[in-house]
């Protein structure tokens, strides 16, 4: 436990010392009688009261530290008093950030903190746990923490802090109603077959053993004459199942001004819910965003990966965005294009579609990506031309995006821009 304490409270010795020398002066019995038993009642609150919170140990876990928001997660506080002398009394109080709250307040309870009252034993280990509910997703930091004791007879309370500081991340939560089938989300060489795409015979990736049906022509002697047996050319795809996703947060050119936070959740909570179904399909998923973290205020991004952890980086990121972004997102995708795998499929979410962000995408697109821009309001006819004059499919999303899970069905989430 820290050092650092702050003691409450007096005990009246001053009191105790008038009638020690009253006692003396006058010899009088009853006045001895009660200057003993001021002195003994001095020693017992300075003994006890300094021994209050001695040798206790406090220990606080959070379980889950992912979890999507609307769901419970437990806060759990193991108390151990290891010294063979009883605590009286003992308060625990833990600070929570705005966001996260008892789904259950008894009346007159603070909203931003958890806590109990309780009198541990001797050498005894208690276990505490309180139900905190977050209800919008982001990262919040649970804590500090206090404890408070005092001394047996309650003339002096002791207060420390502890140092706590449990970070728990809640993804966005599941979108209502999404159209699973969305066309545009499939690369042009995809198909029902897992071998649908198409080789691209420049970009050489290695070899492998030869199977019966292999084109003659593909096989390289060179490596089968090394190897001793047969062994076929393997090419990088022209496309790929790669699926990139641009998230942009800023509603307006002005990138610094958020005046629509509104805007910024729809487009989060439709990109996380289009992760989860690339995650989902086996699919590689990566993120940029020109979003910044609310915690670290630095724009993140999540490296092209498969996998459960690729999966959780780009929730993770998701859940940690702010309202407010930290550069144009034309200036942050065309940035990254060299670092974009071939072929990838590119899924840009936009609360609008400003030329500057078309124009952008059109040059991804150009690049050789198929490139899909999912927008919250309705693009300019000339921008809609210009996006669909270079091949890149637009869709407007509907709010019914925001829909809980499990509820009736509202009708697609998504509609084709004309």
């Amino acid at each position: 436990m820290e050092t650092v304490r702050a003691r409450f409270g007096e005990f009246p010795w001053m009191a105790v010392l008038v009638v020690v020398a009253l006692a003396a002066f006058t010899r009088s019995a009853t006045l001895i009688v009660l200057s003993a038993t001021g002195l003994a009642a001095w020693a017992l609150v300075e003994v006890t009261g300094r021994l209050a919170l001695v040798a206790l140990e406090v220990e606080a876990t959070l379980e889950p530290r992912r979890l999507v928001a609307g769901e419970i997660a437990t806060l759990t506080v193991r108390v151990t008093n290891r010294k063979p002398v009883p605590v009286p009394w003992m308060d625990l109080r833990i600070e929570l950030p705005e966001g996260i709250a008892p789904p259950r307040r008894e009346p007159g309870m603070p909203v931003s903190s958890v806590g109990a009252s309780f009198a541990p034993r001797a050498r005894e280990r208690l276990v505490l746990r309180f139900p905190l509910e977050i209800a919008q997703r982001g990262a919040y930091v649970v804590g500090p923490m206090k404890v408070r004791a005092g001394d047996w007879l309650g003339f002096v309370q002791e207060e420390r802090p502890l140092p706590l500081a449990l970070e728990i991340v809640a993804h966005p939560a599941p979108a209502g109603v999404v159209d699973r089938h969305l066309a545009s989300l499939r690369p042009v060489a995809e198909s029902a077959m897992r071998r649908g795409l198409v080789p691209d015979p420049l970009r050489f990736r290695g070899v492998r053993q030869y199977r019966g049906g292999d084109p003659v022509k593909e096989i390289h002697w060179k490596t089968s004459a090394r190897l001793g047996e047969l062994q076929t050319k393997v090419y990088e795809p022209a496309t790929s199942l790669d699926a990139v996703f641009l998230v942009n947060v800023a509603s307006y050119d002005q990138y610094w001004v958020q005046v629509d936070p509104d805007g910024a959740e729809l487009v989060i909570a439709a990109s996380a819910e289009l992760v989860r179904l690339a995650g989902e399909a086996g699919r590689q998923v990566g993120l940029i965003t020109n979003g910044l973290d609310n915690l670290t205020h630095e724009r993140p991004r999540s490296a092209l990966s498969r996998g459960p952890r690729a999966l959780t980086r780009c929730l993770d990121i998701l859940a940690r965005l702010g309202p407010y972004a930290g550069a144009a997102p034309e200036t942050v995708f065309l940035k990254e294009r060299g670092r974009l795998p071939s072929g990838a499929t590119l899924i840009a979410v936009t609360p609008n579609l400003p030329p500057r962000l078309v124009a952008a995408l059109v040059v991804l697109r150009r690049s050789g990506h198929r490139v899909l821009a999912i927008t919250k309001d309705m693009p300019e006819p000339g921008v809609s031309s210009h996006a669909r004059a270079a091949d890149v499919s637009v869709v407007v999303l509907d709010a019914a995006i925001r829909a809980r899970p499990g509820g009736p069905g509202e009708g697609k989430a998504w509609r084709r821009a004309s």
